[in-house]
């Protein structure tokens, strides 16, 4: 952990942005970083800021090798991680560096974390991952109540288990219909999951959940759900990295779809209910940066989340699928994509 710095203890200060996307999507992020940590060129210190683009489409192992090696160039005051997956291997890799992440999954799932208000790692930022699968149901049944059933896409990857984190190694990745005693390990969140519940009951509706393993189980997608079936397809590593294969596997068999990322809808996803949008200018939790290098424990820094969520209708994707969200749907969305 860094030593609280001063005007006159004037010293270099390396920062190491790990990210998974492209350079173009990182720039508002980058450039919001930059300003943040200027004040601390102008006390006279040094600052060394690197990007270090990781290939989204590696193995977990690869993505291992690629962090390490980024972390073996220097020694790094700070690492920024724009994605989940960086944060893991950093904190894999070392446990005392301070990792500053922002990401759409919960970061307890991860074990990056033992709590949002105290994360007790040197560990925190900025998570977009609201308790949010009741929300989309909610929305799906509105825009669609002719739905008769809700069915959640499970993203069944196995992650590398944690010997400080037990309980979170996933059974055998099987594709297709879950059985009841595999959902609480394969489902991750709980509270997530009592959300849906409940949203399921208030409407009605069975609730079932279909699991997928990889790219390839798209195209069985048909065999594990039913006619009338309306699905929740919540942000994954599967469902980001193999968006564009995903959402057009779902859109051809013509049933509503509700997911919680933008990624998603820009894919041309149906539907989305998604954490509040924060402004590009200034993304939420890089002001955190600053405080770090000053000497702020990270461990003590609660994680940020949105402050509530957006309702979000693609309405070419519905014309082109023919589905007619319900008329209060559209006086109720926050955005209408045309």
């Amino acid at each position: 952990m860094l030593m609280s710095l001063g005007t006159g203890h004037a010293r270099t200060l390396s920062v190491l942005v790990l990210s998974q996307l492209s350079e173009q999507l990182d720039r508002p992020m980058m450039a919001a970083l930059s300003r943040e940590l200027a004040p601390l060129e102008r006390q006279g210190h040094h600052l060394v800021l690197e990007r270090g683009e990781l290939d989204p489409q590696a193995s977990d192992a690869h993505t291992l090798l690629q962090v390490e090696q980024w972390l073996a160039r220097r020694h790094w005051d700070l690492v920024v991680s724009t994605t989940m997956s960086p944060a893991v291997k950093v904190r894999q890799l070392d446990r005392a560096i301070p990792v500053l992440f922002r990401s759409a999954d919960d970061p307890r799932s991860y074990c990056l974390v033992h709590s949002l208000r105290r994360p007790g790692t040197p560990t925190t930022g900025f998570t977009s991952a609201l308790p949010g699968w009741g929300k989309m149901a909610e929305a799906l049944h509105l825009a669609y109540p002719n739905i008769r059933g809700l069915a959640l896409l499970v993203d069944g990857t196995e992650e590398a288990a944690d010997p400080d984190c037990p309980g979170v190694a996933m059974p055998p990745c099987r594709p297709g219909p879950i059985p009841s005693d595999e959902l609480p390990q394969a489902l991750g969140s709980q509270q997530d999951d009592a959300g849906l519940r409940l949203a399921a009951h208030r409407a009605g509706l069975p609730l079932r959940y279909v699991r997928v393993c990889k790219a390839q189980d798209f195209a069985r997608l048909s065999d594990w759900l039913h006619p009338g079936d309306g699905v929740l397809a919540p942000m994954s590593y599967l469902s980001y990295t193999h968006r564009q294969q995903l959402v057009p596997a779902l859109q051809s068999l013509g049933l509503p779809v509700v997911y919680d990322s933008r990624y998603l809808l820009l894919a041309g996803g149906l539907m989305a209910v998604k954490g509040s949008t924060e402004s590009p200018e200034q993304p939420r939790g890089i002001e955190l940066a600053r405080r770090i290098l000053e000497g702020a424990d990270p461990s003590r820094i609660p994680v940020q989340r949105p402050e509530g969520f957006e309702f979000i209708i693609n309405l070419r994707a519905a014309q082109a699928m023919g589905l007619v969200p319900s008329k209060v749907a559209l006086r109720t969305a926050d955005q209408l994509w045309r």
